[in-house]
């Protein structure tokens, strides 16, 4: 059986790179094509110009064989200096003698004197590429040829791409530069709006400042500002339907308790066995969905606040501890465990009321989840620029699978036959996540058994709202 293919998410890509790479390289080639227009067109143009020099050329020359020959025809000799063009010539006779030439020119003619169809030529002589204009004497009875090389030609052409590359490159350079300063200045407000994001908490669902000139910034800005809004309106409404419903249920579960507790007095175990059974399992199943309801009041009450909003005083550490403590010293005499409280540091800062359900919830999972006849040490002492708030007990432990699973909601560990709903953990992540602690989970008394740590920011300190 084939594995299905799992599909890799796609590889991001930085949108400031991509813009300056995308308008740099545009630029390249428009520049690179420009300026092969440029030069096509140079050398039109000096072909051209050269071409004229040729012909001028050769009537100099035409005017020159015309004393020369008269004085002397039959011995071709050389005359005067090369022009400052590097034009070679050639005095060329119908039989196809040269009568005089230049010092770098062919022996042989240029061009057959035969040819008069043109008066341009692009020949070959002596393993070299020429440009040849050819005027004819038809009186005298002879032609001039002016030719030209070619690499004369290309080499000026080469001399002027030298010239124009290095201003070309450091245009580009430039233009790189400039196109990544104007781009990250442009760039800004999307990185403002990234950090704006960033710093908020997660229960912050407040509108974003639109404070960008730019039109897709503010279109982006007004969507995410509809979306905020929209989730703002369904949170609020599922944490009102929470409240409201755990409200509605409370009364109807009490009702429902003292129904079953006059059952069980009206029914003793001692008449009837089966029935009080059932009994104590229905008034069992009642207290935890009086458990269940109170514990989501509490999750209503504490999903609005943030750090900002919740109220925080100095509270004596000694004396939060030991109410916690109390709170579950029912539930720990049912198992006959020991609960003991170490107040190292006397002062806390924070909200009593919600520190306090967060200590309960420890204390009651440690007593519930530990072993009979077990212990639980609850301590408050200093840790660095923190106040370390432990709950250890020295039960089984929770295996490290589970370890990051603990403080969703509705979840419990399975296998250990313990009543629950699932929901102290969470409650206790929240309460840290609004007093913007760390909540930790390590080992519990003496290597055995779970310890959970709620690290409180000192007095003063920078508190940062983050999920747990």
């Amino acid at each position: 059986m084939r594995r299905p293919r799992t599909s890799r998410p796609a590889r991001g890509y930085s949108l400031r790179r991509r813009l300056i790479t995308t308008t740099l390289g545009s630029s390249i080639l428009v520049g690179l094509v420009s300026t092969l227009i440029v030069l096509a067109i140079a050398r039109n143009e000096v072909n051209d110009a050269y071409d004229d020099w040729l012909e001028e050329g050769a009537r100099l020359v035409l005017a020159l064989g015309e004393g020369s020959i008269g004085r002397d025809a039959a011995e071709p000799r050389p005359i005067g200096a090369q022009p400052a063009l590097r034009l070679d010539y050639q005095l060329v006779s119908r039989s196809g003698e040269v009568l005089l030439r230049g010092e770098d020119a062919p022996k042989r003619p240029f061009v057959d004197p035969a040819r008069r169809g043109d008066r341009y030529y692009d020949v070959r002589a002596d393993g070299e590429d020429w440009r040849v204009y050819v005027r004819h004497h038809d009186t005298l009875g002879f032609s001039a040829q002016v030719g030209q090389e070619r690499d004369d030609r290309s080499d000026l052409i080469w001399d002027m791409l030298e010239s124009l590359a290095w201003p070309l490159v450091g245009l580009w350079v430039l233009l790189g530069l400039i196109n990544g300063i104007l781009i990250r200045r442009l760039l800004k407000p999307l990185q403002r709006m990234t950090r704006g994001i960033e710093a908020r908490s997660p229960s912050d669902l407040s509108p974003l400042a639109d404070d960008s000139q730019a039109i897709e910034v503010r279109s982006i800005t007004a969507a995410l500002n509809q979306l905020l809004g929209r989730l703002d309106r369904a949170l609020e409404a599922e944490r009102r339907f929470t409240a409201d419903a755990a409200h509605e249920l409370r009364t109807p579960l009490a009702a429902l308790a003292s129904r079953i507790q006059v059952l069980q007095r009206s029914h003793p175990a001692d008449q009837a066995p089966a029935l009080a059974v059932q009994l104590q399992r229905l008034r069992a199943d009642m207290m935890r969905a009086t458990a269940l309801v109170e514990n989501l009041l509490q999750l209503a009450r504490l999903d609005p606040q943030s750090a900002d909003a919740l109220p925080r005083e100095r509270i004596a550490a000694q004396a939060l501890l030991q109410d916690a403590a109390d709170a579950c010293a029912q539930a720990a005499a049912k198992r006959n465990a020991v609960i003991t409280t170490d107040a190292r540091e006397s002062v806390l800062y924070g909200n009593r009321d919600a520190l306090y359900t967060a200590l309960r919830n420890l204390i009651h999972n440690a007593v519930s989840y530990g072993r009979d006849g077990g212990q639980v040490r609850v301590a408050a002492q200093r840790a660095g620029q923190h106040i370390a708030l432990t709950v250890s007990d020295d039960g089984e432990g929770v295996a490290p699978a589970d370890l990051e699973r603990l403080t969703q909601r509705f979840f419990r560990v399975l296998g250990t036959n313990v009543a629950g709903n699932g929901l102290g953990l969470s409650i206790v992540a929240r309460v840290a996540q609004v007093h913007g602690a760390e909540l930790r989970f390590g080992p519990g008394l003496n290597g055995r058994g779970l310890g959970v740590t709620l690290l409180l920011p000192l007095e003063g300190a920078t508190a940062t709202v983050r999920e747990s």
